[in-house]
């Protein structure tokens, strides 16, 4: 799937949490005419709902609009929508690593019936960088960031792939416009406004880690307002997984993933053979490594940080 499709196609449906539609007119009328004044004011719900990994007992999704859809394959779906015309706001607890998002307009946890134990293993937010219809994209820009402070501020850390390069700000945001796409970007490197339109091309993703937990966020903009000169539509794509389904990734088969605690120290040691010959290619063409970053630690084989 091109990018363009991949990212009109999320945008359109605002994330598997969201109310497609519901939410397909109003984002269609307000892409109709990309030189009109906004015609949408929305609010913010007052009270936010709260959402944690494990046990759904920890989270309060603050009904009404929430709801268990509970499918025939057998998993449970948590879930809340919230109408355009007054987004929620949502607070992830975690300890010391908790924070608020706002502007919220869907948000799905994932569970299985079968695992009890594991609880709400993966949580999926759908938000938006305004209140308002359109918003000028510096200013999209900005409160990302401010987000990524918050994120820093509390201990969540930079996350990079086992098999990729360590690239972090400009070196990351160089190799992202040179490949168009394929890197992690830096959440403490502010781009310059020029390169934030242009890295949107590619649907950046900044990755996160704390405690066990893996955080990515994808910054999804409507291409037909990606101009300087007219404010945009920007939607956040937020997923919070525990370490079972983040490292469930990396198998195919059922069988394997069930079995992932067991297998995935040959594969992380398999996909980790592959990061120096990278990082030497890319130290040819003039890049710079960060070879103080540390891959994090599997806590469930009991691992600490540092190992």
């Amino acid at each position: 799937m091109s990018l363009s499709l991949h990212r009109r196609r999320l945008l359109l449906t605002a994330g598997a949490a969201c109310a497609a539609a519901a939410l397909v007119p109003v984002l269609c009328r307000r892409y109709r005419d990309p030189t009109s004044s906004p015609a949408i004011t929305t609010a913010m719900a007052s009270t936010p709902a709260t959402i944690a990994l494990g046990d759904p007992k920890n989270f309060d999704l603050r009904a009404p609009g929430a709801g268990i859809d509970r499918q025939p394959v057998g998993m449970y779906f948590y879930e809340r929508n919230w109408p355009m015309k007054q987004l929620g706001r949502v607070r992830y607890l975690q300890g010391r690593r908790s924070f608020d998002i706002p502007w919220v307009s869907g948000v799905m946890g994932s569970a299985d019936p079968d695992e009890p134990e594991q609880g709400i293993y993966s949580w999926h937010v759908t938000a938006f960088a305004m209140q308002e219809a359109r918003i000028a994209h510096e200013l999209a820009r900005d409160r990302l960031f401010s987000m990524f402070r918050d994120l820093l501020m509390v201990g969540w850390r930079p996350f990079v792939e086992v098999g990729d390069p360590r690239l972090f700000g400009a070196q990351a945001v160089r190799y992202q416009l040179q490949e168009r796409g394929g890197v992690y970007l830096d959440a403490s490197y502010l781009p310059t406004m020029e390169q934030w339109m242009q890295i949107n091309e590619y649907l950046p993703i900044w990755r996160f880690w704390a405690d066990g937990v893996y955080m990515s966020v994808r910054v999804v903009d409507e291409p037909a307002l990606r101009d300087p000169a007219v404010e945009g539509v920007y939607m956040f794509s937020i997923t919070l997984d525990s370490e079972a389904p983040h490292f469930w990734t990396y198998f195919d088969k059922v069988e394997d993933m069930h079995r992932w605690k067991e297998l995935i120290p040959a594969e992380m040691a398999r996909v980790a053979a592959t990061r120096p010959g990278k990082e030497a290619e890319l130290r040819r063409q003039g890049y710079v490594i960060d070879e103080n970053y540390r891959d994090p630690p599997i806590l469930a084989l009991g691992q600490v940080q540092g190992t």
